[in-house]
């Protein structure tokens, strides 16, 4: 699959709650992660490779355009907030794993960062939810990949073992424990 990102990390500053000084390596790392783990799953595997395909060439007519602009970036901004949430607090090291600090800036204690994390998941799932109704109610019309899978006749049967299961609903029962 090509290396690509829905999203770049400026645009990704702009939009969401992230700092504009926060390390870049670390928010590329929670954009692919929240695009594969959570925006994958909401458009389906062949949907999600069409995208990015679209992203590489930068080939957009106005039905891909509206959707990733006001479905599937609003939803990753949302996921990659929520992860970034407690990944920025946190740093791994050869010698451990601890928290980070900063003398401008007190960090939150563990409940205060739950709290915060979830009004951040209950905004991400809100838009997954968006983006999956606007695909359903779509039904292939505009995105024929959202229906495209192995059983179907426009399936790509060499594809099949490299699609995640898609997502019916942009809610799921536990995301985190305390």
């Amino acid at each position: 699959m090509m290396n690509n990102y829905l999203l770049s990390v400026e645009n990704l500053k702009k939009l969401g709650l992230i700092h504009q000084n926060t390390d870049t390596k670390i928010l590329s790392v929670a954009i692919r992660r929240s695009q594969d783990i959570n925006v994958q799953p909401a458009l389906g595997s062949p949907l999600y490779r069409a995208l990015l395909q679209r992203v590489a060439t930068n080939t957009w007519n106005p039905n891909y355009l509206t959707l990733m602009n006001d479905y599937v970036v609003p939803c990753l901004v949302a996921y990659v907030d929520y992860r970034c949430a407690l990944l920025l607090n946190e740093k791994l090291t050869n010698k451990s794993v601890g928290r980070v600090g900063d003398e401008n800036i007190q960090a939150n204690n563990t409940p205060d960062t739950y709290v915060f994390r979830d009004q951040l998941l209950k905004d991400a799932q809100f838009y997954k939810e968006r983006l999956i109704g606007y695909l359903m109610d779509d039904n292939g019309d505009h995105f024929p990949e959202y229906i495209d899978c192995c059983g179907s006749p426009n399936g790509s049967p060499a594809l099949c073992h490299t699609n995640v299961t898609k997502d019916k609903t942009g809610y799921s029962p536990l995301q985190w424990i305390v």
